[in-house]
């Protein structure tokens, strides 16, 4: 039986997540690369929240060039029925990510519209139903970019697999077809994938094989859906030892090699030919199925040469299982495998049938699990008892780090992979002390004897352990070393710092947590990707290799030594070191070098030297003179409790020892994951102290001046609209909690209108109110750098849609009206307000 390999542990330590991102996405990706017209054809169709969060998607982007060279009547009519310009738009989208390597010649893609694309590869480049790709993989965080020199149309309907068959020349199968009585099930059923032998292939039989088939219509038939799979199967589905089942009973193996593509070792040299109700392959043989059904499990591993397997399999009694019982998968060691073993060892599992027996079983699955349903990360509960860690990288698929050398080979009751080493079950593996001192960890295992922590790590558990290395030790100061060897108290909690409880694989972890050590300080556990490679980090230390089993857990190198929060300097003297120089400085002239010291504990929002330069000469001459004032604005910037980053979540309100709240964002810009407190940019994260934790921001935070009506009533930029807020009665809406984004028209917008217009408006209450509502997203916060690429229901309950033009400027689009953010991210104690140069 298969299950996901996630302990309840981590699913309650992990419900606080990160997502790691990597780029900007493919709206961000054209806009930055000058798309412009794409961009705004894709804006009108409505499908920018579409593009900007959804997929991942591979779109063929037509250049500006190749929309200017459109017919302007056929343009004209796109922009006047946005249907047939979102079925345009959407014929230029293949789902998944596909990379130029991905492409070969002859494919079919289906677009997200519906209509196939043709892709065809030579040595002059790549083409798009025969639209040359001027540049390839463009990458985006949600899919991938390929350019082309024109804008493609889509095209009519094709016809069924029967039509297209006799269309393509294939008379002799269509003869065949239709004299096994198969014609109304091919050119009606389906959806099939039909892998199609030319004339020439048929030639080829025996021809007393085809007068035998021509004399039984049965086997005539048994022969021709051999060559059929249920179900439209591009390509690209295909993958390096997938086993697909056709309509006949019998299974097909397909073997991938770069750009070849084999059918039971015979060649597809042509696919992806679409049809109404499926696709169709061409081989350059006749596929014939086998007389007889494959051998069983014990039958097929003799045959196969595993003397060494089934030897062993009859000493331990289960000769009859894995002939007769099942279905079962097999991850079957070659004799080479049992060779490699310690001969101690081998002389004990023949001495003892039953450890034997374990061992074995230790190696099989419940079910037919073919290559096709393994995934990364996967935890399969083998036969006896214990889990296999699944892991695929590619078409490198390893079984608790153990390659599969070959996949998928049939038998009747099952199915068998075959491993370069013997597996051993968890209790053949030492405790995680053992397996620390025969992974060389001589000096960690040294601390825990030292610590008295040696009989918890060999007999307690499960844990998980990050194991430093011998180098990370030797890297740490000798005299903190001599002092902690000198305390063994102080020694056992550093190490307890690097233990987690229960057994946690790199599998289990996603995103970004808090995990509560052994010690009892809190573990930042990460896992990022990036180019499809994951790496984790425990406090920023990277883990250089993961899941080495224990009898009683699992350990994961670390070449770094945690320290954990009580080795640490106090919240002051971490600044100090940490070089926040003016920030230190300002906590002494305010009075509160003692709180920072030796209260506790906080979460600091610690500015920069450069934030605090940045601020105006005579406002900091102001603090500098008013120590309560000061005061205020430093507490402003510390919250009463120890908060991590993986805690702090989007439009989170925070109380501070000031106490007004600091209101927190997150969102993904600039290719990762940004965290804001009051629209200020959070630049680093988590640097741990012992009476607390301090995140940088890019700028001091100043409290917000009042809520939204008071901090535009206080800019005469904004009198106009305050004038309508008032007249449309929405002053108390507009005051209220929240928390609101205002999309606010300068005075200078509304000159912009017809001459009258707001003097009209503001004698039209309901209409007012409306175009009022319309630049108010409720129940949100959104800072400029969260705004973009999404369409937003607004508290008139309309649409808006948002994109950056190529300067980065935010667009604001609601139907024909488009405005431009000329101000952005002004706070307010229920919100943030952006003032716009246009009335939408």
């Amino acid at each position: 039986m298969l299950r996901a390999g996630f302990s309840v542990f981590l699913v309650t330590l992990l419900s606080i997540q990160a997502q790691g991102q990597q780029r900007s996405n493919l709206a961000e990706v054209l806009t930055a690369r000058g798309f412009t017209q794409l961009v705004d054809l894709v804006v009108t169709a409505g499908l920018a929240d579409t593009v900007s969060n959804g997929g991942p998607f591979t779109i063929f982007a037509p250049t500006n060039k190749a929309f200017e060279a459109l017919d302007p009547q056929l343009v004209n009519s796109l922009l006047a029925d946005t249907e047939m310009l979102k079925n345009v738009l959407l014929y230029h989208v293949v789902s998944g990510r596909v990379v130029s390597s991905s492409l070969r010649d002859g494919m079919v893609a289906d677009s997200v519209q519906g209509g196939p694309l043709r892709i065809n590869v030579n040595r002059n480049g790549v083409k798009v139903n025969d639209v040359a790709v001027t540049q390839a993989d463009i990458m985006a965080r949600n899919g991938v970019i390929h350019v082309i020199d024109q804008v493609l149309m889509p095209p009519e309907d094709v016809g069924n697999l029967a039509e297209v068959l006799t269309s393509q020349g294939f008379s002799q199968l269509v003869d065949l077809v239709v004299t096994a009585g198969l014609a109304d099930t091919v050119s009606n059923g389906g959806p099939f994938t039909v892998f199609a032998p030319t004339n020439e292939a048929f030639q080829a039989l025996d021809p007393e094989l085809v007068k035998a088939l021509l004399a039984d219509p049965e086997r005539l038939k048994d022969v021709l859906l051999y060559h059929v799979v249920p179900g439209a199967v591009l390509s690209s589905d295909l993958s390096d030892g997938l086993v697909a089942t056709t309509a006949q009973g019998g299974d097909l193996r397909v073997n991938v090699n770069g750009n070849r593509v084999t059918v039971n070792d015979v060649a597809v040299t042509q696919a992806d030919i679409p049809a109404s109700n499926g696709v169709i392959h061409v081989v350059d043989q006749v596929l014939l199925p086998a007389e007889n059904n494959a051998g069983n499990l014990a039958e097929v591993l003799t045959a196969e040469g595993f003397s060494q397997l089934v030897d062993l399999v009859v000493t331990a009694g289960l000769a009859e299982t894995v002939s007769t019982g099942g279905p079962f998968t097999v991850f079957a060691p070659t004799n080479e495998a049992f060779q490699a073993l310690d001969p101690e060892l081998v002389k004990a599992l023949l001495a003892d049938p039953e450890r034997l027996k374990a061992v074995l079983l230790y190696h099989v699955v419940p079910g037919a699990v073919l290559s096709s349903d393994l995934s990364d990360g996967l935890v399969a509960t083998t036969a006896q008892g214990g889990d296999l860690r699944v892991n695929v990288n590619g078409n490198a698929v390893t079984i608790n780090d153990v390659d599969v050398t070959r996949a998928d080979i049939p038998a009747s009751n099952g199915v068998i992979h075959v491993l370069n080493q013997v597996l051993l079950p968890p209790e053949n593996l030492g405790n995680l002390a053992e397996v620390l001192t025969g992974e060389g960890f001589s000096q960690l295992v040294d601390l825990v004897v030292a610590a008295g922590l040696a009989d918890t790590v060999s007999n307690g558990g499960p844990f998980t352990i990050f194991a430093p290395t011998n180098e990370a030790f030797q890297a740490l100061d000798a005299d903190l070393v001599t002092s902690l060897v000198s305390d063994p108290e102080r020694l056992k909690k550093v190490l307890l710092y690097h233990v987690v409880s229960g057994s946690v694989l790199s599998s289990d972890l996603s995103g970004s947590a808090m995990v509560p050590s052994v010690q009892g300080a809190p573990l930042k556990v990460s896992l990022e990707e990036n180019s499809g490679k994951k790496t984790v980090t425990v406090n920023g230390a990277p883990v250089t290799r993961a899941d080495v089993p224990a009898s009683n857990g699992v350990v994961h190198v670390i070449d770094q030594v945690l320290l954990p929060p009580e080795e640490m300097g106090n919240l002051a003297e971490v600044l100090s070191a940490q070089g926040f120089t003016q920030l230190v400085d300002l906590v002494v002239a305010a009075g509160l070098a003692d709180t920072v010291s030796n209260g506790g504990p906080f979460t600091i929002f610690a500015p920069t030297n450069k934030a605090f330069q940045a601020v105006d000469k005579a406002t900091l001459d102001t603090l500098l003179a008013n120590p309560d004032m000061l005061k205020s604005v430093l507490l402003y910037h510390v919250v009463p409790s120890a908060v991590y980053s993986p805690q702090l979540s989007d439009d989170q309100l925070v109380n501070t020892v000031e106490g007004k709240p600091l209101r927190v964002n997150t969102y993904f810009s600039n290719n990762m994951d940004s965290v804001t407190v009051n629209g200020v940019n959070v630049s680093r994260t988590d640097i741990v102290a012992k009476n607390g934790v301090i995140h940088v921001v890019d700028n001091v935070i100043m409290a917000p001046a009042g809520n939204i009506v008071e901090v535009l009533a206080a800019d005469p930029r904004f009198s106009t609209l305050v004038a309508a807020v008032k007249a449309a009665g929405l002053v108390d809406t507009l005051s209220s909690e929240g928390p609101f984004t205002v999309l606010a028209p300068t005075n200078d917008a509304f000159a912009k209108l017809p001459e009258g217009t707001v003097d009209q408006l503001l004698q039209d209450t309901p209409s007012l109110k409306k175009i009022l509502l319309r630049h108010v997203i409720p129940s949100s916060t959104l800072y400029s750098g969260a705004l973009c690429w999404r369409t937003y229901n607004t508290a008139s309950e309309e649409q808006i849609t948002t994109h950056r033009d190529v300067l980065h400027h935010v667009m604001v689009t609601s139907g024909d009206k488009r405005a431009t953010v000329v101000m952005p991210d002004i706070n307010a104690s229920n919100g943030v307000i952006h003032a716009i140069d246009t009335v939408i």
